[in-house]
């Protein structure tokens, strides 16, 4: 099957409106409704593979892209996975889309239709419930099953499953793919952040990119910080305040003096700064405009952080023009989540080659 033949209403929707409207145009469209009734028109509009190619086809590279998570997976072996699909399945997904009704859709993931790029490269997509939806009936609330389709990226020569969906999903979902050659067992979510030794500032430096805000819970932990303790850490920030203002030495070192005695000579033999963040949950720190990394408060609480997760800018070139695009990452579940509904094939493999295949 073409690409064109694997989009769907949703994927219409989630495109930016500037490309939504420009379908509209070129098909002669009214273009002034919102984005769901424009998406809808081209939907109804596109009503034979013609059509669809033509209008579709110069969107390929953003129809499966746009505001994504996307999580990668690894196994043993992922040759000869595109013919194990063919023979597994009743209907080959590469010619045709297959077929199914609302009542066989589970919480399993189902293949729906594939689409090659290279013999060994290809897009995979299935469908599956993702939850429930509320409707409304008159006096009463009819509970309904949403379905969604996911998208994933097949590279058998690198060994790669890209899934694109909610990181609580990608598992069950390449769980399917790996199934078809039965590889669960070496299935496993690949640790990119690893590599770069868990630091952020690494990955934006290889993405030539900037990070503008950081999520992060204290190292150390305080399981007796209670009122006594936090007016303490309070009166020192304060004392310390005051010595800059008149040069009272006396009063900081009283405040250091009766902090020593409350909080206890053990906890102050870590730095202060570290005894500070302990009695936070979580520490975000972010900028507008420049590099977090170049800020001085980011460096001199970084030591005393474990990061949880951050955003990063950077520019991709594409058909000669340059646009900076956001990523966030998360270091728990090993997932990028790309910002913009303008993301492209491009940018993504931009960020694969740098951070995954590299």
């Amino acid at each position: 099957m073409e690409l064109y033949e694997l989009v769907i209403l949703t994927d219409i929707i989630k495109l930016p409106k500037e490309d939504i409207k420009d379908i509209c145009i070129e098909s002669g469209l009214d273009d002034s409704a919102n984005t769901i009734e424009l998406a809808r028109n081209i939907w109804r509009y596109a009503d034979t593979p013609e059509k669809k190619e033509k209008l579709f086809k110069p969107y390929y590279h953003k129809f499966f892209a746009g505001q994504t998570s996307i999580t990668w997976y690894r196994c043993d072996n992922l040759k000869g996975l595109s013919e194990r699909i063919v023979q597994k399945e009743k209907i080959n997904p590469f010619e045709k889309k297959i077929p199914y009704n609302k009542g066989e859709i589970s919480t399993v993931p189902k293949l729906r239709g594939a689409s090659k790029i290279t013999p060994n490269k290809y897009f995979l997509r299935l469908i599956y419930k993702d939850g429930t939806k509320k409707h409304f009936t008159g006096e009463d609330i009819e509970i309904l099953p949403s379905e969604t389709t996911a998208t994933v990226y097949v590279d058998e020569e690198e060994g790669l499953i890209e899934v694109r969906a909610k990181s609580i999903d990608a598992q069950k979902i390449a769980e399917v793919i790996s199934g078809y050659i039965n590889q669960q067992l070496s299935l496993y979510r690949q640790d990119f952040i690893k590599p770069f030794d868990y630091n952020l500032d690494i990955i934006a430096e290889t993405l030539e990119g900037v990070l503008y805000e950081s999520k992060a819970s204290p190292e150390l932990w305080m399981d007796n910080c209670g009122y006594e303790e936090n007016q303490a850490i309070l009166k020192v920030l304060s004392a310390l305040d005051e010595y800059f203002a008149n040069n009272d030495i006396g009063a900081l070192q009283d405040q250091l003096d009766t902090a020593r005695q409350i909080l206890g000579d053990e906890l102050l033999e870590s730095p202060f700064i570290a005894v500070i963040l302990a009695g936070m949950g979580n520490v975000g720190l972010k900028v507008d405009e420049k590099d977090l990394r170049n800020t001085a408060f980011y460096q001199m609480l970084k030591p005393y952080l474990h990061p949880s997760g951050g955003y990063i800018r950077f520019n991709v070139t594409e058909n000669g023009l340059t646009q900076e695009f956001s990523i966030s990452i998360g270091m728990n579940t090993k997932s990028i989540y790309f910002k913009s509904k303008s993301t492209t094939e491009n940018v993504i493999k931009a960020v694969r080659d740098k951070l995954i295949t590299s």
